[in-house]
């Protein structure tokens, strides 16, 4: 949740060095046209019924076992092949992956 707020505060001196007069249009806007920077500062927001963070456990394909760290793969052993992981749960009930939702949207940010 950290990295989520230290990325919504990043659009915010975005903002500011865009040197535009209106910080609600701004932020709408790049939620239009950023996808997942949208969807960061969706969760930043932490509103009612929007999308949250979420810890649930993942399969693990018995072919990306060997891939797996040493901490997850005993986690794995003992929980049949499903590590635990953050996810996003956006309202629509999909589930994205917090660390590849969040270097998808610093991308973004760092094109403004």
């Amino acid at each position: 949740m950290l990295a989520v707020l230290l990325l919504d505060a990043a659009v915010d001196e975005a903002f500011v060095r865009s040197g535009e007069s209106d910080v609600l249009e701004f932020r709408a806007r790049l939620a239009t046209t950023h996808r997942e920077l949208g969807l960061v500062m969706e969760v930043a927001a932490m509103r009612e019924g929007g999308p949250r963070l979420v810890l649930e456990p993942v399969e693990v394909a018995v072919a990306d076992t060997p891939a797996l760290g040493v901490e997850d793969y005993m986690v794995s052993l003992y929980n049949d092949r499903t590590v635990p992981r953050v996810l996003v749960a956006p309202a629509d009930g999909g589930r994205r992956d917090v660390h590849a939702l969040l270097a998808a949207a610093m991308d973004e940010l760092l094109r403004l």
